[in-house]
């Protein structure tokens, strides 16, 4: 008898602590951006020259943020431009910051950017953004997805927003060191391991509250490691050659339809907060553009003086999340290539 309820209140338990764990898992869920959904689905298929792609005129959730894809495979609404005069096309290239990870569409800078230059009374009659910004894509990406699928469109303004994950550098280095180490939690877990558990909006919360929970800790390291690795860029030559050469062909094709070109560097919360970081990432971004003779745009001085606009700073990344901005991280983006854009006159367009 004693045995028999042991075994039903352990049975009872579990029930509780289950129904527990799904009434959280459903509220987290309602939490997150986009329209409540029961499960994950990827976004992604195969490709056989690009990383992967966006399914096509896909709706849904994944690992915390809400997929809107068009027709086109891109984010947002559906892009269909017209071509003629008084329109203004713009291509955004880039990773998931360019795509807006775990923000709500609206948020992303490429539409915050379109809603900016469509306002004003010199604005032009038709503003489009194309967001092509994909999770998990690098420069060679960047440059086959803007070569085969937005060059019919004959942009007049290209912006690539560079992630330092992009190439070798000292930041993405000691990003290492600090957060991929062996007694580092993410490391214990496998890649297999974390894709399933990613899936779960608890999973999600608890690793965000992990990382929260250790960030002055993570930030007094990374601060030690970058004054401790000087200012020197620790970036490979023959890699950003290779991303030079790769920019180069995006940039002769933008030659040839008469498109500006401008290129900028996300950068990490690590550098947005501390005192002490190596500006190397940056100074090789900005060799990067000089090579290929086209403009460059400094974001981390806005970053910095936004953050130091409070006490304690405010947050522009994501709570969990070292690298991906929040809604107020890419208002900053797109205040700044609006104000660059306007100051060169790329919007002003015969009518």
């Amino acid at each position: 008898m004693k045995v028999r309820q042991v075994l039903k209140k352990l049975a009872l338990s579990l029930v509780a602590t289950l129904g527990l764990l799904v009434v959280a898992e459903l509220v987290l869920r309602a939490a997150e951006p986009g329209p409540f959904t029961l499960v994950d689905r990827s976004p992604y298929l195969p490709d056989e020259a690009l990383h992967h792609v966006h399914a096509k005129n896909f709706s849904g959730a994944w690992d915390g943020s809400y997929y809107e894809i068009n027709s086109r495979g891109w984010r947002g609404p559906e892009f269909e431009p017209t071509l003629a005069p008084g329109e203004l096309r713009v291509v955004a290239l880039g990773d998931s910051c360019t795509f807006g990870k775990a923000v709500e569409e609206s948020a992303t800078w490429p539409r915050q950017l379109e809603s900016l230059l469509r306002a004003g009374p010199e604005a032009p009659r038709s503003v489009l953004v194309a967001n092509l910004g994909v999770n998990g894509y690098s420069g060679k990406d960047y440059a086959h997805a803007f070569l085969t699928q937005a060059l019919a469109l004959r942009p007049q303004i290209v912006a690539i927003g560079y992630n330092i994950n992009d190439f070798p550098n000292v930041v993405r280095q000691t990003d290492a060191q600090v957060f991929h180490n062996k007694q580092n939690l993410r490391a214990m877990i496998s890649s297999s391991w974390r894709e399933e558990l990613g899936k779960l909006a608890l999973f999600r919360a608890l690793r965000a509250l992990y990382y929260d929970s250790n960030r002055e800790r993570d930030f007094a390291r990374m601060e030690e490691l970058a004054t401790s690795a000087g200012d020197e860029a620790h970036t490979s030559p023959e890699r950003m050659k290779l991303e030079e050469e790769r920019l180069r062909e995006v940039v002769e094709a933008c030659r040839a339809i008469d498109a500006k070109v401008v290129l900028f560097l996300f950068p990490y919360e690590s550098q947005v907060h501390l005192e002490s970081y190596s500006d190397g990432p940056i100074k090789a971004v900005e060799e990067l553009a000089r090579g290929a003779q086209v403009e460059f745009l400094d974001m981390l001085g806005p970053f910095r003086a936004a953050a130091r606009e409070s006490d304690p700073p405010r947050r522009l990344f994501n709570r969990g999340d070292r690298y991906h901005p929040n809604a107020e991280g890419y208002a900053i983006v797109a205040r700044e290539l609006h104000k660059f854009i306007a100051a060169r006159g790329w919007a002003k367009l015969p009518n």
